[in-house]
């Protein structure tokens, strides 16, 4: 026998009584890795991300693309708002939260994209002092403390921190908090919602309506609309457990992110799977940035992207019968 077959087969014999349980399982992860490489390989050269994600170019001929998502809205019945973006009020507010700009500059082409993010986020919910608000998914996000700085009782939420409510930040699960009804005036999660798996973005939102008191507004963003819908993959990477979908097609990334899992809506797909199931307690709406461009060709190098979002007010009377059979 080859001595280092040997040597490892007598490390494996050593260990197997203390670690077994946990190589068996590696052993399966890395043989489903296998099989979807396998499956990657083998794939038409035409499910690729370059192919179906207009967003990793998002301007030139892609922008009627984007426009043209508009229309497809309406005729899925879902109501679509128009706003312009006041280029001037941006650039102010990235001087005057000099925190987020700086936080944000380590993500090289998308560093405009997140400072607008959060700026949309400021100026469409209207955030101010009285305000009891929390960041969603907001990992390591410097967001909640810039605003406490402004009055606001601003909190952040993901599942990387201890559980429970321990200062500023809540350790829990987005689409079921533990927190009570009517805690929050204002939320919102920024480039998140795409990775919420399965039934677990409509889940978020229907939590989301719950925590929010009555006049509370929410708002999702960038929602990832596209001309098809599909689910992102890496190659590289084994997606969560229960993200297939049988309507949607499956893409393999071709960047250099790895990241396991994310799902870009058609209009279509939106209106069925999320916007007619929403709670009815949420008057929601799509708000479309009908001037983005402009952004982007003041930031060549930039990615920018966040043509649609999602926001919703919570209801301060009970939702009338046409509502209710949304």
């Amino acid at each position: 026998m080859n001595p280092i077959r040997w040597l490892k087969k007598q490390l494996y014999r050593g260990v197997k009584p203390l670690f077994g349980r946990y190589l068996d399982e590696e052993l399966e992860r890395l043989l489903a890795l296998a099989v979807q490489y396998q499956q990657y390989l083998e794939g038409s050269p035409d499910d690729r991300q370059s192919r179906y994600d207009h967003t990793v170019a998002p301007g030139g001929a892609h922008l009627p693309l984007f426009a043209s998502l508009k229309s497809r809205l309406l005729e899925a019945g879902v109501p679509v708002e128009e706003i312009r973006l006041d280029r001037a009020d941006f650039e102010a507010w990235r001087g005057a939260n000099p925190q987020i700009d700086g936080f944000y500059r380590s993500f090289g082409d998308i560093h405009i994209e997140k400072c607008l993010e959060h700026y949309l986020v400021d100026r469409l919910l209207g955030l101010a002092a009285g305000d009891r608000y929390i960041d969603v998914a907001s990992a390591g996000s410097p967001w909640a403390g810039e605003l406490r700085r402004r009055g606001v009782e601003a909190y952040r939420l993901d599942l990387i921190y201890p559980h429970g409510v321990h200062g500023q930040e809540i350790g829990t699960c987005a689409t079921a908090t533990g927190l009570p009804e009517g805690f929050a005036t204002a939320l919102s999660t920024q480039c998140a919602f795409e990775l919420f798996h399965g039934d677990t973005d409509l889940r978020f939102l229907h939590e989301a309506g719950r925590v929010l008191a009555p006049g509370g507004r929410l708002a999702v963003l960038p929602l990832y609309l596209d001309d098809a819908y599909f689910l992102l993959r890496s190659p590289y990477a084994l997606p969560p457990a229960g993200s297939s979908e049988p309507d949607a097609a499956v893409v393999w990334r071709d960047d250099h992110f790895r990241a396991a899992y994310s799902r870009h809506y058609s209009p279509e797909a939106f209106a069925r799977v999320v916007y007619n199931r929403l709670p009815p307690s949420l008057d929601a709406r799509v708000y479309f940035v009908n001037n983005l461009e402009e952004l982007i060709r003041t930031y060549p190098d930039q990615r920018i992207y966040c043509f649609y979002v999602l926001h919703a007010t919570k209801r301060t009377e009970p939702p009338s019968t046409e509502d209710e059979s949304r």
